[in-house]
């Protein structure tokens, strides 16, 4: 009976294990995009979208070929209408209906439904491209604040040790009281800032977390740390392979053919007639039987002469949406080629800003160094210290975030020019 209760711990003991393991994730960005892309609800909703427009294209292809339909009726009478006859009377049909002209309208429906797939699987990449934006803006301000957290724990050790001084030089006599006092007020600052940056990290894996659709309670661990990549663009470059990979004007095309059709379609109505083939088959006995049925033929001819004057204005309408459209195709190319401009500014400032932080980086970091030995020695005041300290700090946060800057510019150009989805490959 012991042992079986020692057996029965060990297995809670493995199974509280195996669930805190499995309440950990460590990934890193590609692994965070994969993430997003597979799980992401709106996505989901986009894909359903393309799965019901792949059945109106399918259904579109339908309208190409014949109707069928068969039928029978049943019917009983309460007096017999003949001397002989009977009460009972049974009828069987078969109907079919092709249609031979419509002006084009079934061609047109079926590349309308052919561009409305293409569409909604645009749409679809557009917004992908949005999320894995999205997810790449918040894994880079995770890494960011990573760096300041390490920063600011930086801060409380060494403001720590500056109290260990300040009293040391008390005591020998070679620093006052004040500049213990000051040491140690500084060092309870740095605690709460380490604290805050901590709570800003929490509440950055947080909105990370609620992207990639992960529950609160998901122990969230990054794998990569802050760096940067130097990359080079051009602007014609990349605003030719704007024009050929943006989904945004690969959408407008799709919208303007189908506008074109939709004219087309119209113009074609108001000249051309609508001619149909109608034939079936009706047999009617006191029993279920289909000979002796009789069969029809009838070919049908449809013009329209005039209905108010409603076509032409349908048609005009149709014409304004082709010319609002080819409005839009323009305003887009402009409005691309300005988002390209400014972020390319952005990626230049902010290369020259790592650059230039990283030189003062390096002075910072010798002349805090200098004025730590000055303060050991009693030359210093620890007021004096803690302006280089906070001088280096404010460095080393320009620092990041310049970086973070510079990451998130490539990513913004990569989403303005259609290529940020080939994070996700």
């Amino acid at each position: 009976m012991k042992r079986r209760r020692v057996f029965i711990l060990v297995i809670i003991l493995l199974f509280s294990l195996s669930t805190i393991t499995s309440a950990s994730q460590t990934i890193n960005k590609e692994e965070a995009i994969k993430i997003a892309v597979e799980e992401n609800s709106e996505l989901n909703k986009l894909r359903k979208e393309v799965e019901r427009t792949e059945a109106q294209l399918k259904e579109a292809k339908g309208a190409f070929y014949p109707t069928l339909d068969l039928g029978s009726n049943y019917t009983r009478s309460g007096e017999e209408s003949q001397v002989g006859a009977s009460k009972d009377n049974y009828s069987v049909s078969l109907n079919l209906k092709q249609p031979l002209f419509k002006a084009g309208q079934l061609r047109s429906a079926y590349e309308i439904a052919k561009n409305n797939l293409r569409i909604s699987k645009l749409q679809l990449e557009q917004k992908k491209e949005e999320v894995i934006y999205q997810v790449l803006e918040e894994y880079y301000n995770i890494l960011k604040i990573k760096e300041t957290v390490d920063l600011r724990k930086q801060q409380a050790d060494q403001n720590k040790e500056y109290v260990k001084v300040a009293e040391v030089n008390k005591e020998v006599g070679i620093s006052t009281r004040s500049d213990l006092l000051q040491a140690k007020v500084s060092y309870n600052q740095a605690q709460q800032e380490l604290l805050i940056a901590k709570n800003n990290l929490e509440t950055a894996k947080l909105a990370l977390k609620n992207t990639l659709n992960m529950t609160d309670d998901v122990e969230l661990k990054i794998s990569d740390a802050l760096n940067w990549q130097e990359a080079e663009f051009k602007m014609e470059d990349v605003y030719d392979y704007a024009l050929h990979n943006k989904s945004t004007f690969k959408l407008l095309d799709l919208r303007e053919e189908n506008a074109k059709l939709n004219l087309k379609n119209k113009k074609n109505s108001n000249i051309y007639p609508e001619i149909s083939l109608n034939a079936g088959y009706e047999a009617s006995d006191d029993k279920l039987t289909v000979s002796d049925g009789d069969w029809q033929t009838t070919l049908s001819f449809s013009y329209n002469l005039f209905n108010g004057g409603r076509d032409k204005q349908q048609e005009k309408q149709l014409k304004k949406a082709l010319e609002k459209l080819k409005i839009d195709q323009q305003q887009s190319k402009k409005d691309i080629r300005l988002s390209i401009k400014t972020t390319l500014l952005n990626l230049r400032a902010a290369k020259e800003r790592i650059n230039l932080n990283k030189l003062n980086l390096k002075q910072a970091q010798e002349n805090l160094k200098n004025n730590e030995l000055k303060f050991k020695e009693g030359i210093i005041s620890s007021l004096d210290l803690l302006d280089v300290q906070t001088t280096y700090q404010q460095v080393q946060i320009q620092y990041y975030q310049a970086i973070y800057d510079y990451n998130l510019a490539v990513a913004e150009l990569n989403k303005v020019i259609g290529k940020i989805t080939e994070e996700a490959k």
